[in-house]
């Protein structure tokens, strides 16, 4: 399980991180997550399909055919398909809401990532975060914006009965 923390200069300052270079942590998924902007391409390169979420459903790329199986992942952890899921994309990194709402970029302190000699710098010299950070905090505040318009969609979709279409289908 995850262990995310908020990235700050008082803690992250001198470390680095890493981008993963494999997909095992995606291995036994066999389905991931997607959002309505990202429909377009994944559509090319994967099955999609809406499954229940509750009383609503949500879009997902169906990467296995049965539990635990993900077909697009590579025994040697490289990626088979032609596009990448944004929730993958973002691996290891995630956003989460302060209780004056605000936005803070958190990284998972045990994904192997980190490192206080190699990588990617956190902040750069004047203690501001460093490009490739911003430009993480930005890809996952946008798919958590395009997150909430999906599920407007959903709910829209599932209000005008759409849903008993598929529970019609796949009883």
């Amino acid at each position: 399980m995850p262990r995310y923390e908020p990235i700050a200069a008082s803690t992250h300052a001198t470390q680095c991180w890493q981008r993963y270079s494999n997909n095992a942590f995606a291995a036994t998924d066999a389905v991931a997550p997607l959002v309505v902007q990202e429909l377009p391409k994944a559509c090319m390169h994967l099955a999609i399909a809406f499954i229940p979420q509750g009383e609503h459903f949500t879009p997902v790329a169906v990467l296995g055919l049965q539990p635990g199986q993900n077909l697009f992942v590579a025994p040697d952890g490289r990626w088979l398909g032609g596009y990448t899921p944004a929730a993958y994309r973002g691996h290891r990194f995630a956003i989460a809401n302060t209780p004056d709402g605000q936005q803070v970029l958190c990284v998972d302190a045990d994904s192997g990532l980190l490192s206080d000699t190699a990588g990617e710098a956190f902040f750069d010299e004047q203690g501001q975060p460093s490009p490739a950070v911003k430009d993480v905090l930005s890809f996952l505040q946008q798919v958590h914006a395009n997150r909430a318009a999906t599920e407007r969609i959903c709910t829209a979709l599932q209000a005008r009965r759409l849903g008993n279409l598929w529970r019609f289908l796949f009883r």
